[in-house]
């Protein structure tokens, strides 16, 4: 039997992580998938794919910071949602779904899946309201001298509205204030 050997490993860069993303694409949003640009002429790095319902989504990848990562994610959309006719002649793709006739494609319904080492702040009250976003933590490992992708095994999920079970809390106990009384132990104890 021959020992494995597994270490974290701190990417370089983005370029990389996104192209460690592309190789897992069927274990990160299923199969089947089809690619549909894996260099969006956006700041950052994402990969745009139709998931296997021919809806798209969109995952931002930064090796560093997933703060940066989301940033960038919305700046895509934002810009898919200005240059639709752009997007139409060089992804006609995204418009051949049974949701995605010609002229209907619509950025809002794209899912968002953000990558990075570390989930930005706040990140989690916004997948809990928003079900389209979902923010994971994808760290590269190295198992015997091959990179691989670790991504954590639950997205955080989106916020069930029929869930009104209120957390419970513990109980409060009363600040002790005034004279107290030690037991024996703790005389002996303090008086030592």
């Amino acid at each position: 039997m021959s020992n494995m050997f597994l270490q974290q490993v701190t990417l370089s860069s983005s370029r990389i992580l996104l192209e460690l993303v592309e190789e897992f694409l069927p274990q990160i949003i299923g199969t089947p998938n089809s690619l549909i640009s894996n260099d969006l002429p956006y700041e950052g790095h994402h990969i745009l794919v139709l998931d296997s319902a021919d809806k798209p989504v969109l995952l931002s990848c930064d090796h560093q910071d997933g703060g940066r990562a989301f940033l960038n994610a919305l700046a895509v959309l934002d810009g898919l949602n200005r240059d639709r006719a752009w997007l139409f002649r060089l992804y006609p793709a995204l418009f051949t779904g049974d949701a995605y006739y010609h002229g209907n494609f619509r950025p809002e319904d794209i899912q968002l899946i953000t990558l990075a080492p570390t989930l930005p702040p706040g990140m989690a009250q916004l997948c809990r309201r928003f079900p389209a976003l979902s923010c994971r933590v994808a760290q590269a490992m190295e198992v015997n001298g091959e990179i691989g992708l670790f991504i954590e095994p639950e997205p955080l999920m989106a916020f069930d509205q029929s869930d009104t079970h209120e957390p419970e809390t513990a109980a409060i106990k009363p600040f002790r204030s005034g004279a107290v009384t030690l037991t024996e132990e703790e005389t002996r104890y303090f008086n030592s």
